[in-house]
């Protein structure tokens, strides 16, 4: 059977006998012409009648995704991402631009699947919180879109970075336990997978510290394999990671003085387990945590920590996923908009969790 012709408003024109610009101004209510109300309800009726889809001044389709920020997060656990999303979510607003946040649980293929949803819907741009691993197709993305990196430098990726510096914040918290006299620390971590950058480079930064105060051996490891992590944290991931390590090495304590914890949560996880355990801190052990959540700065925990400048960073984002934007859509004469790589230091906040090394205070 013969597909059925598509009307359109010649044929509309034809029927009414009038012209196919008359039709076309009447349907699409064209402003500053008029026409004789007689003829207007002739054409819309014979427009209906033979089953024209035309539409009405002000009901176009609008794309309210052009003016969205897309948010990769791998969780919403972390107070650290959580803190990000509200950052970039006030300052977006006031620049006119909406926000959807996209959990990806550190899956390449969800990675993959939020920038395909992020091409298709013509999406303002994409701020990634982390170290993603979906480098090629991010790479791909960049070339034609928006997109802005908040964590370690990655070489392999030629994008936008507001840069996390997380081997300077390992040094600055192994330079402030070096000076109260720790010897030996333990770096209490969720898995230490090889594109966990942040993870691995805090690490890297106190283990350097240690070893130009000759002390090579100073900084233990207690990470989680990823099976502990996927089936032995059920409630609240990051806490349950801290008290589990701890409680682990508290069977077979081997010297450790301090603890330094992966961000705040897992450290407020190690303070607890200590406690129970009938520890007290910092007279026993200290504790250190990353991120400056804010539970870190409660008056039961005063958890020192590193802050990262969220907030800032937060803004500087959304600026940098503008700039693009303009160059991407030729509104600046620059022939090729540059991969900025903006850097915070990081600041330490010393509060009560921290002290002199147990065998320094006796």
């Amino acid at each position: 059977m013969p597909k059925k012709a598509k009307i359109t408003t010649r044929d509309i024109a034809a029927r009414c006998g009038i012209s196919q610009t008359t039709v076309s101004m009447i349907l699409s209510e064209k402003e500053g012409v008029r026409f004789s109300k007689e003829t207007v309800e002739t054409v819309k009726s014979t427009a209906e009648k033979m089953g024209y889809k035309y539409k009405r001044r002000g009901v176009r389709e609008t794309n309210l995704a052009q003016n969205t920020i897309m948010i990769l997060v791998p969780s919403l656990s972390s107070q650290y991402y959580t803190t990000i999303i509200s950052a970039v979510t006030e300052y977006a607003t006031k620049k006119n631009l909406d926000i959807s946040v996209g959990i990806t649980l550190r899956e390449k293929k969800r990675e993959e699947y939020y920038l395909r949803l992020c091409i298709q819907s013509d999406f303002f741009g994409v701020i990634c919180t982390y170290p993603p691993k979906a480098v090629d197709a991010i790479n791909a993305y960049y070339k034609k879109h928006p997109f802005v990196l908040m964590s370690d430098y990655n070489p392999e990726l030629k994008v936008g970075l507001v840069e996390l510096d997380s081997y300077k914040s390992g040094e600055i918290v192994g330079e402030h336990l070096l000076q109260l006299g720790h010897k030996k620390l333990a770096y209490v971590t969720t898995p230490l997978n090889p594109n966990e950058y942040p993870r691995l480079r805090r690490l890297e930064g106190m283990k350097h510290v240690y070893e130009r105060a000759g002390l090579p051996d100073a900084v233990l490891t207690l990470s989680l394999t990823d099976y502990q992590w996927q089936n032995y944290c059920t409630g609240n991931r990051y806490y349950d990671c801290g008290s589990l390590l701890v409680q682990e090495y508290l069977k077979q304590p081997c010297g450790v003085t301090a603890f330094v914890a992966n961000n705040d949560i897992i450290a407020i996880g190690v303070m607890d387990c200590l406690q129970k355990h009938g520890y007290h801190i910092p007279q026993d052990f200290s504790v250190c945590g990353f991120d400056n959540t804010l539970p870190s700065a409660f008056y039961s925990i005063s958890l020192t920590t590193i802050d990262h400048c969220v907030e800032e960073k937060g803004k500087v984002a959304v600026d940098m996923l503008r700039s693009q934007k303009e160059h991407l859509s030729g509104i600046r004469d620059e022939k090729k908009s540059p991969v900025l790589r903006i850097s915070y230091e990081p600041q330490l906040f010393v509060r009560n969790s921290t002290g002199p090394a147990a065998n320094q205070s006796k």
